[in-house]
């Protein structure tokens, strides 16, 4: 199992949220890259003082 986690800044203070569990890492990547074009610059880059991470939980 994976979880993508998504870490932002605001105000100076920082929030991590789990943005969606999946069963492999090929899907928490795709996962990734909807989360960069729904938040972030898209194409899986963020903005300044956002990034997701895919964490393996097993």
């Amino acid at each position: 199992m994976w979880a993508l986690v998504f870490i932002y800044f605001y105000d100076a203070t920082p929030y991590v949220e789990t943005y969606d569990v999946y069963t492999s890492m090929t899907e928490c990547f795709r996962g990734r890259e909807t989360l960069a074009d729904e938040v972030g610059k898209g194409g899986g880059y963020f903005k300044a003082g956002q990034q997701a991470v895919c964490i393996n939980m097993n």
